[in-house]
């Protein structure tokens, strides 16, 4: 596995240095970033997820597995659905099955496909890396990469590029937007979910424990918590749509679709998506019932969680009780590679 990721990065150097052009998704960096083996790197960048995160008070939006300076990354995440077909894009703005089972999901991929991820479009504006103890972060990283089943693929915006991908129950593992409502049992072992589903905190939580490092403990919000996290959800989409910024939808649809609210119906798609896993509807009743409903909670396990931040237990992982590292990139080679 980890032969075929280095010749791949070989040849794509030389491709790269030769004047090609990076595809969407993908791209090169001069140098590898300095998180140890293990260290969990975190950002906080735009999206519908920070809109999230920022109505519950949390801030760290994104976090990602480090395999060592300038080596493999491992993370969870999800690449833009495509538009539904016209004309039901006026009524069902996203694939719904997209939006469901995001992609890549669960992925492992080298420093190029990471560097674009994470800076494209001023896509961090911070990040940092936490390591706690050496060794049993190592532990971790180590069972991941060398331990763990996973799959090949070929990247879709590079066919010249392989995207590993690691099985649980013997399938490749979606993004799923459910998980912020409800991990289930991701962090158990081997653990089940909705949509064979994780996120990239929740991720973690299942690498700390399949690495016999401990159970992470999820957290449950209230339920204002979680009306403000709704309302904040389809108002984000809703926002970045009208203003053609949107993760999902491109506003020159609101002209292709003259009747219709196709904002509208984007935010209450994400919406539905997270709250109830309906993620083919675009009807706002489904999640404004849970948003209304004095009942409902969520119970997840969030990026600041991991890193022991805010409300969260810093002995959660192994991870907490360390100070926030500058993350730099500073260890040597060029590298090119893609994230989808």
């Amino acid at each position: 596995m980890r032969l075929l990721l280095a010749g791949t990065v070989a040849v794509s150097t030389l491709l790269w240095g030769a004047g090609a052009q990076a595809a969407e998704g993908c791209g090169s960096t001069a140098a590898g970033w300095n998180a140890p083996n293990g260290a969990v790197v975190f950002n906080r960048g735009p999206g519908p997820i920070r809109s999230v995160l920022d109505a519950i008070g949390e801030y760290r939006t994104h976090s990602m597995l480090s395999h060592g300076p300038g080596a493999g990354v491992t993370h969870a995440t999800m690449a833009t659905p495509k538009q539904t077909d016209w004309p039901g894009v006026c009524t069902k703005p996203m694939n719904g099955q997209q939006l469901q089972y995001g992609y890549p999901g669960l992925e492992q991929i080298n420093q190029g496909g990471i560097y674009n991820y994470m800076y494209t479009d001023d896509g961090t504006e911070w990040a940092g890396w936490q390591q706690g103890d050496p060794t049993q972060a190592a532990i971790i990283g180590d069972a991941i990469w060398y331990n763990h089943p996973y799959v090949s693929d070929v990247s879709h915006s590079d066919p010249g590029q392989a995207i590993d991908r690691p099985l649980r129950h013997g399938q490749r593992v979606s993004y799923s937007l459910f998980q912020y409502r409800d991990l289930q049992a991701v962090n158990h072992v081997p653990g089940d979910s909705v949509n064979n589903g994780m996120v990239c905190s929740t991720f973690l939580a299942y690498a700390h424990n399949y690495a016999g490092r401990g159970q992470v403990t999820p957290h449950t919000y209230s339920h204002e918590a979680i009306a403000n996290a709704s309302n904040s959800l389809y108002t984000g989409v809703y926002n970045q749509c009208k203003q053609s910024l949107g993760w999902f939808i491109n506003a020159a649809l609101t002209v292709a679709c003259p009747f219709y609210n196709v904002c509208g119906n984007a935010g209450n798609q994400a919406a539905n998506c997270m709250s109830t896993n309906l993620c083919d509807n675009t009807e706002g009743g489904y999640w404004k019932s849970v948003r209304d409903d004095p009942n409902a909670t969520a119970t997840s396990i969030s990026p600041d969680r991991i890193g022991g931040w805010g409300v969260h237990p810093m002995r959660n992982t192994v991870w907490g009780v360390d100070y926030t590292h500058e993350l730099q990139w500073n260890s040597g080679g060029n590298v090119y590679g893609c994230w989808q």
